[in-house]
């Protein structure tokens, strides 16, 4: 009985983990899109993201 409610609270923190690991990729990716953007911005590309 113990060693199945450990499993839910293991999976349910893992679970909240991995969904925070993802939002943090996900802002790290934003941000350097931005900045490629900036850094490789030529009058032509204005309008274009990645």
């Amino acid at each position: 009985m113990r060693d199945e409610y450990d499993a839910r609270l293991w999976n349910d923190g893992r679970e909240d983990t991995n969904k925070a690991i993802d939002g943090l990729i996900k802002r790290i990716m934003q941000a350097f899109c931005v900045l490629h953007h900036i850094h490789w911005s030529a009058p032509w590309t204005i309008g274009k993201t990645c």
